[in-house]
């Protein structure tokens, strides 16, 4: 037997859903955010000319 659908229920499954996607969004925030700083220590000391 399951337990009927309720609202309480429907919203703490969308305040957990939401929680998981600021989770997910901050680490992929993060993320970035080191790839970035790999990059520009990887070309820290090099001077790169761009053509336009």
């Amino acid at each position: 037997m399951t337990m009927p659908d309720t609202k309480r229920g429907r919203e703490r499954k969308g305040q957990k859903k939401r929680q998981q996607r600021r989770r997910f969004e901050i680490e992929r925030e993060l993320e970035a955010r080191e790839r970035e700083l790999d990059f520009d220590e990887l070309y820290e000391e090099e001077e790169i000319e761009l053509e336009i």
